[in-house]
């Protein structure tokens, strides 16, 4: 077991530096976060996610206990904060924004660099078929609770089916299990572009954090962020102890169930008419709370 302070100089101060870094050259030149974004989403991240899992030691099951762990913690997580947000009163459209707070994980920008500070390239491979079914969360139930149901489920499905980070894990997949090998030219071009994933998430992290603000309701942000940095890991603690999930991807499927709230929801919830200023506060308070509940996470893990 690792101290409190090691896990929060060695593994959380390196994610925070290059936010930080990050958020002072928005301050100064003020880039456009939607293109690197795009970037990260349509080729870095999905180059990761072919490279890792083709070469990889991950079975089938490791990867559906996975897959299970994140889609059951995310349902009860909206289980508990839409009968939160009616005990506190919230009207529809915040309640809305809070459920997004509280169910949305950042497991891409966040939780791939940390996972791989943390566990290696092991925990890394384990981290991107988590976040696959995350993202497969966001651009569905995220996109409705955003627009508060005014989406309809085709389109929902349509943007499932543009994001083509499901197809390189399933090709990667498909290589593995086969064991096919990419001819050279191609494997060292997809290695060289997934190289470049995690530090382009870690900026894209830093600007949007940099634009975000305290404005919104202190008590409800305070208690969405609770629920996913607190109640997420120890959801995911019963659930790998009920399908019997052990090691490193044990490790990685709690870790990521207390990552803070995804930056993918501020931009949803500006997107698509939601309380877009709830949800940025809330990114910001989950994600600077997450200092002290990761490294404690990590420091009971390692």
């Amino acid at each position: 077991m690792s101290s409190f302070f090691e896990v929060a100089y060695n593994l959380i101060l390196p994610i925070f530096l290059v936010a930080g870094a990050s958020a002072w050259l928005d301050r100064r030149f003020a880039p456009d976060p939607r293109a690197l974004s795009r970037v990260v989403i349509y080729l870095f991240t999905p180059c990761l996610a072919l490279d890792r899992i083709a070469n990889s030691d991950l079975t089938a099951s490791e990867a559906g206990q996975l897959i299970a762990v994140a889609g059951t913690m995310s349902i009860l997580i909206v289980l508990l904060a839409w009968g939160a947000a009616g005990v506190i009163g919230l009207d529809r459209k915040v309640g809305s924004a809070f459920v997004l707070c509280a169910v949305l994980i950042n497991a891409g920008n966040y939780g791939l660099p940390l996972s791989r500070f943390a566990y290696g390239a092991a925990g890394e491979e384990r981290a991107l078929v988590f976040f696959m079914g995350t993202v497969v969360l966001s651009n569905t139930l995220g996109i409705y609770l955003a627009s508060l149901g005014s989406v309809s489920a085709r389109q929902a499905v349509i943007n499932v089916a543009t994001v083509p980070l499901p197809y390189a894990v399933l090709v990667g997949f498909i290589l593995n299990a086969g064991n096919i090998t990419m001819p050279v030219p191609i494997q060292r071009s997809v290695g060289l572009l997934g190289q470049a994933a995690n530090p382009a998430m870690l900026v894209v992290l830093g600007i949007q954090l940099s634009r975000a603000s305290f404005k919104s309701q202190v008590k409800p942000v305070l208690l969405a962020s609770g629920m996913r940095l607190v109640i997420g890991p120890l959801i995911a603690v019963g659930l790998t102890a009920l399908l019997g999930v052990e090691g490193v991807t044990r490790q990685v499927a709690i870790t990521l169930s207390g990552m803070p709230t995804a930056v993918i929801s501020g931009v949803l919830a500006t997107e698509f008419g939601g309380d877009a200023e709830f949800v940025t506060t809330g990114i910001l308070t989950s994600t600077l709370l997450s200092i002290v509940t990761l490294s404690v996470v990590l420091s009971l893990l390692t």
